[in-house]
């Protein structure tokens, strides 16, 4: 697919699964409603961003591994063209 192609900073930290804080269900009082984990897959930080603003994943974006991405801990994400406004954010927002 022609499109934008960005490289981003490798993710790490920490991720909330489980409703998010505007929820009423968001408590932890003994009876915890959401999970907090270490995660380093792009999947878990990235994903949600662009399934919400760009759209699905295999067909509207994609990410992988290019040139010394390995090295340096980097991602190269491909977002189709009609999305490039998008792209431009999510450089800023991860680099």
């Amino acid at each position: 697919m022609p499109g934008v192609v960005i490289n981003v900073r490798w993710p790490t930290g920490v991720i909330v699964a489980g409703p998010g804080p505007e929820d009423p269900l968001w408590y932890d009082l003994g009876g915890a409603a959401y999970v907090a984990f270490e995660s380093a897959d792009p999947n878990d930080h990235y994903r949600p961003f662009l399934e919400q603003h760009v759209g699905r994943q295999g067909w509207d974006w994609n990410w992988g591994m290019g040139g010394m991405d390995a090295t340096e801990n980097r991602l190269t994400i491909k977002i189709r063209q009609k999305y490039a406004e998008h792209a431009t954010i999510a450089a800023l927002r991860w680099a």
